[in-house]
Order: structure tokens, then sequence, then C-alpha cells
């Protein structure tokens, strides 16, 4: 099968458009120190994620991509793009540290391994990141969209664990100045 580099699509288009409600804070790359499987990078993903909403003791939402080509189609080693959300401000500083603990050097000051950018909605990060949405060899997720895009809606749950979240989360956003 012969790669076709992204050109654009209605897919794509229309998942950017779906996304763009989201008030987007952070627009970060982050690679790795050694050629990670999509299995490690995006469990490594998760885990930064995790860590993260631990410590700002709020959700955090997220669109993530999981590339292995480059911008002219060729194969590079995988590494992600994601735009971060959440009712804090997320520090750039406070993400990367996570990310370098996470891959392996946590005494980074400078690195090629992350580039954070505060987003920059004109920049059109949201269709950069699902630009290889075609793409068999890329993988994208998203995560918590319902919680900042009014227009989601997801499936109920009535589960007690559900339940409980969904009361913690409204009453974190009560509790945002007006």
């Amino acid at each position: 099968m012969t790669y076709t580099p992204f050109r654009s699509s209605t897919l794509t288009r229309a998942t950017a458009e779906w996304l763009r409600p989201v008030p987007w804070q952070l627009f970060t790359t982050l690679e790795f120190p050694w050629n990670a499987s999509h299995k490690a990078a995006s469990r490594l993903f998760d885990s930064l994620i995790n860590k993260l909403e631990r410590f700002m003791r709020t959700r955090v939402c997220f669109l993530r991509a999981l590339e292995n080509r480059s911008k002219a189609g060729e194969r590079v080693p995988v590494h992600i793009h994601s735009a971060l959300a959440c009712l804090k401000p997320i520090s750039p500083q406070l993400v990367s540290g996570i990310w370098f603990a996470s891959v392996g050097r946590p005494d980074s000051k400078k690195s090629d391994l992350v580039e954070i950018k505060p987003f920059n909605s004109s920049m059109n990060g949201l269709d950069y990141i699902v630009k290889q949405i075609h793409d068999p060899d890329s993988e994208w997720d998203i995560r918590n969209v319902h919680l900042f895009n009014p227009d989601v809606k997801p499936e109920p749950k009535s589960d007690h664990a559900s339940l409980r979240s969904e009361r913690r989360w409204h009453q974190q956003v009560s509790m945002l100045p007006a």
C-alpha cells in the first residue's frame, strides 16, 4: 500500500470542527528517547494525564494522536501530538516535568523530547492533530470532551462511580468564578 500524505478530507475537517468549542489550553508534541511502540506510547500518555489530574485535582480533557509518519509521509519514530484543556490553568512546566520523569529524563531542562505551546486556535492545531486520521498506522483518542463541549452528549451512565464522578465535576464547575 502506498501512503499518500494528508491533504484535506471531510472527516478531518468535521472532526476538528466538532472539537473546536473546547477551550484548549496547550498544544504538545511528545517524543521518546527510544523507539516506542504504539502500546507503550499510549500507556505513557495515559499515565501523564492521570498524574496531571491527580496533581491538579480535576479532570483533564485531551485530544491526542500517535503518529509514526512525517509531514512528507516518511516513516519516523512514534511521537504524540495533543491538545489539553482543564478547569484550571495547566502549567507547561508541570506537563514537561511529568513527561521527562516518565520517559527517563527527570533532569532535562531543554530537550527535543517535548514541545509545549499555548494553544492558539488560529494555528489550526486540531486539524494538525487529526491530519492522519485515515492512516492505519496512526491512532487518535479523546477524553472528557463532553465536559467542555455542551454539544457532545455521552451515553448516560447510572453506576455509582459514574454518578459520584459527575457530582464532583458539577461541584468543581459551580465553584468557578462567574
